[in-house]
Parts: C-alpha cells; sequence; structure tokens
C-alpha cells in the first residue's frame, strides 16, 4: 500500500533543525543547572511562604486599609474628643486649685475617715479646715466631674494610648508605606525578584516530563563521517550474510550497476557519500536462473552497512542527508534475512519513498517537496507499538511495528533494472538513540 504526504509550509529547514538541536540540548543543561542552584532552592522554599492564602491576605489588607478604618485610629479619636469633654475639662480646671489640691492630698491620709466623726472635727483645727473644703464649692464641682463616666472613659483610653503596644499599632497603620516595612514584604519582594529572573523564569516555563523525554533518548550509536578509511568507521562495504560461505560484495545480473565492494564510498569534509558511478566493468553477477555470470555494466555503485558492529530494534534513527542525480539512493535498516526492509529515506531521481517492506506487504509513503541536493533531517522512531517517520519537525507518516527483529543501518546507491545515470546519497552525520 502506497500513501502520498507533501511538505507542509512550515517545515523547518534543517539549518532551522541544528539550531532547534543545539537549544534543546542547551535548555537541558541550563535546567539542571538551574534546578541545582541556590537562588531556586530559596524561590522554592519561599513559595510555599508567599503564596499561602494568610500571606496574600495579610499583603492585602497592609496594601488597602485606610488607616481612618483601624480600630486604632477610632481609638485616638475618641481619646481627643473624651479629653476635650466638659467633665474632663473642669476635673483639670478645678485640680488646679490650691484647696482641691490640699483637700486631695489629705484624702489619701488616714486621717481622712476622721471626718466623718463630728467629735473630732471640733477638736482639731486641722479637720475643720478639711471639712469646710470639702463642703467648698471648688472641691464640690471638682468632686462632681471626678465621678463621671467620661472622666473614667478618658482614665482608661489616656493609658490605653499611651502603652508601648498601642503606639507602635498606631503608627504602624499610620504609616501609607506600611507593608514595605514588614518582613513579609522583604519576602514578596525577594521571591518575585527571584520568580522573574531569567533562570527561573525559564525553568518554570519547562515541562519536567519533556525535559525528562528528552534526556531519556540515550545515544547508542553515532557517525559523524570524519574518518577516511572505512576500517576506522563502523561500516563494512557489501551485503550483510549470515553465512560466511556467500559473497557480501555481489552484483546482481538485472540491475544496471555492478556493486563496487567500497571503492565508491568517500568521506570528504566530514561527509559521507555512496554514489553510483559511469564506468564500463565486467564482473560476476548473480542472475536467478544462471547463477553468477561475467556480465557487462557501465555504471558501478555500493552499499555499507553495520551489521556486525551495530544493529538495534526500539530506537530513534536520526541522519542529516541528501540526495542527488537520476541514480535511486537509499538509507535504510535492514535484517540479517534481508526482509523486511525500513526504508528511512529512498530516493529515486525526483522523490523519496519511506517505509516498511514486509514479505507479504508493504506499508509506504511517497513524500513530495523534497529538493534535490538539500540537506534534510530524516528520522524514524521505533517502539514497541508503532514506527513514526519523520522529516525535519514534519511527522510523514505512522504505522505499526510488525518488525519483530533487530535492524541495521545500511546505506546503498543503485540502478534498477531500465535506469541509466548517476547520482549519489551523502551523509553528514547518523545517529541512533535508544528509548
Amino acid at each position: 500500500m502506497k500513501h502520498l504526504t507533501q511538505l507542509k509550509a512550515d517545515t523547518l529547514t534543517t539549518k532551522q533543525m541544528a539550531e532547534r538541536y543545539r537549544q534543546v540540548s542547551k535548555d537541558i543543561r541550563r535546567y539542571r543547572d538551574v534546578e541545582a542552584s541556590a537562588e531556586l532552592a530559596e524561590f522554592m522554599a519561599l513559595k510555599p511562604i508567599v503564596e499561602a492564602k494568610d500571606f496574600q491576605d495579610y499583603k492585602t489588607e497592609l496594601l488597602t486599609t485606610k488607616f481612618k478604618d483601624r480600630p486604632e485610629y477610632a481609638t485616638r479619636q475618641e481619646y481627643v474628643k473624651v479629653k476635650r469633654s466638659w467633665h474632663v475639662r473642669w476635673y483639670k480646671f478645678y485640680l488646679g486649685f490650691s484647696s482641691v489640691h490640699e483637700y486631695n492630698s489629705f484624702a489619701e491620709t488616714n486621717d481622712y475617715a476622721k471626718l466623718n466623726d463630728p467629735e473630732a472635727v471640733k477638736a482639731d483645727p486641722r479637720l475643720k479646715r478639711m471639712a469646710k473644703l470639702r463642703n467648698s464649692f471648688a472641691v464640690r464641682r471638682f468632686n462632681l466631674h471626678k465621678e463621671s463616666d467620661e472622666l473614667k472613659r478618658y482614665f482608661e483610653l489616656k493609658e490605653l494610648v499611651n502603652s508601648e503596644e498601642f503606639r507602635k499599632a498606631f503608627n504602624f497603620w499610620k504609616d501609607p508605606n506600611r507593608w514595605y516595612t514588614t518582613l513579609q514584604s522583604q519576602q514578596d519582594g525577594k521571591y518575585e525578584a527571584l520568580k522573574n529572573s531569567s533562570d527561573i523564569a525559564f525553568f518554570l516555563a519547562q515541562d519536567p516530563k519533556q525535559i525528562e523525554r528528552y534526556e531519556a533518548y540515550q545515544e547508542i550509536f553515532s557517525d559523524a563521517c570524519e574518518w577516511n578509511k572505512m576500517i576506522d568507521s563502523p561500516w563494512q562495504a557489501g551485503f550483510y550474510r549470515t553465512n560466511p560461505k556467500l559473497k557480501s560484495n555481489h552484483s546482481y545480473a538485472n540491475e544496471e550497476a555492478a556493486m563496487n565492494g567500497g571503492r565508491n564510498v568517500s568521506t570528504i569534509d566530514s561527509r559521507l557519500t555512496v554514489e553510483v558511478k559511469a564506468e564500463h566493468v565486467t564482473v560476476p553477477a548473480w542472475d536467478q536462473k544462471k547463477g553468477f555470470t561475467m556480465t557487462e555494466f557501465d555504471y558501478t555503485d555500493d552499499i555499507i552497512q553495520t551489521a556486525e558492529k551495530f544493529r538495534a530494534d526500539e530506537a530513534m534513527f536520526q541522519v542529516k542527508a541528501s540526495f542527488k542525480g537520476k541514480a535511486n539512493s537509499a538509507i535504510c535498516l535492514m535484517s540479517e534475512n534481508h526482509l523486511p526492509i525500513l526504508r528511512i529515506a529512498q530516493w529515486d531521481g525526483q522523490k523519496v519513498t519511506l517505509g516498511v517492506t514486509y514479505e507479504q506487504f508493504e506499508e509506504l509513503t511517497v513524500v513530495e517537496g523534497i529538493k534535490e541536493g538539500q540537506e534534510y533531517v530524516y528520522s524514524v522512531d521505533i517502539t514497541k507499538s508503532d514506527i513514526t517517520w519523520y522529516i525535519n519537525n514534519q511527522e510523514v507518516a505512522r504505522t505499526a511495528n510488525k518488525l519483530g527483529t533487530k535492524l541495521f543501518p545500511t546505506i546503498i546507491a543503485f540502478l534498477p533494472q531500465g535506469i541509466k545515470g548517476t547520482g549519489a546519497v551523502t551523509i553528514d552525520w547518523i545517529k541512533a538513540y535508544k528509548h
């Protein structure tokens, strides 16, 4: 079964993909660095304190409450009012009389009770004077005001408003900037400063599960194509055969190019190229009916694979590659039994096909919009249940995983029957990640 899809206009360019990979790597390192920082530890310690309802209610109260609505203001106003009341003012007026002062001083002595004894008063000139003062206008008016409820309230309020606790509360609520004088304000300010700092703002904006998903991909294979000799690489030229007696480097009589044993493989400027060349050769080629026969070819091609050094089942494979020419080129995952074959990307001279070929059926997708000679990041993610293909950041195909075996990366350039011309696949890098 074949499907058709088109690269979308918003698909990231390969350059943008490279920048995204670098940014993701930087973001993960930054996330872990911030996670271990003293600043984040301080922020996380402040967070439950500052975000608590009681804390926020207190902050709101201090920022929005008007001083005139506070009980301290009401108490002070009542004190001022009662201080100016009729009873209090006359009390203070008569308190200044010498006769009232003299009488009050006597009233605090033990002799004060003798004023109720007429005989004692007659016999003592001092008692006579005190009795006279008691009946004087000034003392009687003084005592009248002294017994008033207003004066009692005055003394109560005077004691209250002059207490240290009241003065502190009064001055605190009187200050319009009261919130900024508190420890809570300092905690709040520090919390907001940390929260809005670039590192912690970045940290809070990340999805921890996404970071863990990125980190869960452990690199298990990588070739940056910086080698010059294939012996120094993870690749081996030729088809992989489990039977050592079978030829790994051989050609097919029904194709238009002869396999060239790795001679069409090169690395220049850290880029691996497998190509079809125009050159006349005569080599043994496998014919289904005749076996190996000497066959002339006008072209040579090649294949390399990692079967003896690396293979995997559930993994993410990524390769940055470009295709050019009329020849067919493919980046595949192959099995030791030839089938199944998983095409990460196969070029036919015009378009790219990807998918899986099994022994009984195949699931293929043709992708339009791939430009010849332009690099793309081709990816295939193989999980236990699914296989998903991507070109740069766009998902282009998905199917159920029915592979049932480990596969190894394979790169091939070839000419099917009836196709003439040269071409190549060029690899910047290829990687595999374990889930």
